[in-house]
């Protein structure tokens, strides 16, 4: 058997917290089961040293990023299981039969989150709806988590996180908000530009009633792509995928249902 180095582990004599870039012990300890868990889930995908240089990626932009700390493990596994998920889509190991809608906007704190939420509560999960941002904040704007909590969707497990290469290439659909001349169209793939103004220095009426028209390009979006046809998975030949029996090209769900 093969071994490799760790990239999260480290020497003895090398653990010293005070060391630049040293992740906590703690952390790192929790990033270890997380790695030994995504590599269980990903292994047709991803070796155990791509696993761990992901993780650690994603630990190391969450840190960069978030202004609360105490979850960042946590962060890093969501995040790094929907880059690895998305890498096994695009590469053809995993066969996702929904739509994949992803919403990009410049900080990932609200119009974009709460596109992908709405989706995602509307669809019922026949469409996969992820958001992303070209430079993503520190936390949601307060405004955004109130608007969607009036209408019962919460947004307490969302957080900002970047655009990735992996994730771009395995959506279909690509909606930018008010930044579609700032990304990269990669052929094969529907992009639409909606004109939704960033919320910073609007007032709480604003917010709503862009909330609003968010809701109805998306419900407008989701007859488009064909949630009907969507919600018949499952009843056809490809029925058995993902129950482990006669193919490894299944879709794995995402660790976390986040937007």
């Amino acid at each position: 058997m093969t071994t490799h180095q760790n990239p999260m582990g480290t020497a003895p004599e090398d653990r010293e917290l005070d060391a630049p870039g040293a992740i906590p012990a703690l952390d790192r300890h929790v990033l270890e089961r997380t790695a030994a868990h995504l590599h269980e889930r990903y292994a047709q995908v991803a070796d155990r040293v791509t696993v761990d240089r992901i993780l650690e990626e994603s630990y190391r932009e969450m840190d960069r990023r978030a202004t609360v700390k105490a979850f960042l493990p946590l962060l890093a596994g969501n995040f790094a299981d929907s880059q690895l998920r998305s890498l096994g889509i695009a590469q053809g190991i995993i066969e996702s039969p929904l739509p994949r809608v992803l919403f990009i906007d410049d900080a990932n704190a609200g119009r974009s989150q709460m596109a992908a939420s709405l989706m995602l509560r509307h669809s019922e999960g026949r469409v996969t709806a992820r958001s992303a941002g070209l430079a993503p904040v520190g936390h949601l704007y307060e405004d955004a988590v109130a608007v969607m909590a009036e209408i019962g969707i919460p947004l307490d497990q969302a957080y900002p996180k970047p655009l990735s290469g992996d994730v771009h290439a395995a959506a279909q659909h690509v909606i930018t908000l008010s930044c579609g001349d700032q990304v990269e169209q990669l052929p094969g793939k529907d992009y639409r530009e909606w004109d939704i103004p960033t919320f910073v220095g609007r007032s709480l009426e604003d917010i709503r009633a862009m909330r609003d028209d968010l809701e109805a390009r998306v419900l407008g979006l989701m007859r488009e792509v064909g949630t009907e046809t969507a919600a018949r998975v499952g009843t056809g030949p490809e029925a058995g995928a993902g129950t482990g029996t006669g193919t490894d090209r299944r879709d794995h769900p995402p660790l976390q249902m986040s937007a």
